[in-house]
């Protein structure tokens, strides 16, 4: 890493200056720790700066594309152009390609991580997320491989595809570790997540001692209402429906089909 090549030769030459021209060995120290910490406190900044700018753009990327998305959602409606299936497939392929898009704006970070050691986890991260979002699975678990986990969403959707990969034993490490780092409202959506699994397991008993814990040390009103449906024998009432995108994202499940009404009274899905 070019960064730790550059903070040494800075130590060492302000080290070497210390002893040889001020014959000190308190200045050799001194000048050591300054010629390492400074360049370093500059390059970072530096680095850091250039990455804060990439991600802006990818943001401001995504977010014009959204509003474009939505525009053009409201019209197709509005004209009856397409419905039901059709209409979310065309969709779908207009926010893939916008993802896409976005994606190749975090190339240019490539040539920073000589200088800053978390510039690759802090693209992978984001890189993971936007291949998921747009079901990418196989591209999303190669950058979760060097992700960084440390943000709640994040940690879910490396619990869905260890679930999908039926690894059991991983996920309840990532679990475990999450709900450690993500306490009480913070931790909300691995409860739910991992309460739900253990439901399509059958392992109803773990899901109602789980939501015992989750429900005193989050309050939250959907977590406490599938503790009392499973305490109670109705399995079938669980859902975590009220956590809306933030669960349905995690492509688990998907919501009910919004009906829309047509001129004439007339429906479809």
């Amino acid at each position: 890493m070019l960064t730790l090549i550059i903070v040494l030769i800075c130590s060492a030459a302000g080290a070497v200056a210390g002893r040889m021209v001020l014959d000190s060995t308190g200045w050799a120290v001194f000048l050591g720790i300054v010629g390492f910490i400074t360049p370093a406190i500059l390059i970072n900044l530096w680095a850091k700066k250039r990455l804060e700018a990439i991600f802006m753009g990818v943001q401001a990327l995504i977010e014009k594309d959204q509003e474009a998305l939505r525009r053009k959602m409201n019209l197709m409606q509005a004209r009856m152009s397409g419905s039901g299936k059709g209409l979310q497939q065309q969709l779908e392929q207009i926010q893939a390609q916008g993802i896409r898009n976005a994606l190749k704006q975090l190339e240019p970070i490539q040539k920073l991580h000589k200088w800053n050691l978390l510039a690759e986890r802090q693209a992978n991260t984001l890189r993971a997320q936007l291949c998921f979002q747009i079901k990418d699975f196989g591209k999303a678990d190669q950058y979760l491989e060097k992700a960084l986990l440390m943000d709640p969403f994040v940690v879910a959707i490396k619990m869905a595809r260890l679930y999908a990969a039926k690894d059991m034993e991983a996920l309840e490490k990532t679990f475990s570790r999450g709900i450690r780092r993500f306490k009480n409202e913070k931790g909300i959506l691995l409860y739910a997540l991992y309460s739900w699994i253990l439901v399509k397991q059958d392992r109803v008993d773990e899901a109602v001692a789980l939501l015992a814990e989750a429900k005193e040390k989050t309050e939250d009103e959907t977590l406490a209402a599938n503790w009392e449906h499973l305490a109670n024998g109705r399995v079938r009432r669980f859902s975590n429906a009220n956590f809306g995108d933030q669960w349905y994202a995690l492509h688990l499940e998907t919501p009910k089909p919004v009906r829309i009404k047509q001129r004439g009274g007339r429906q479809f899905r």
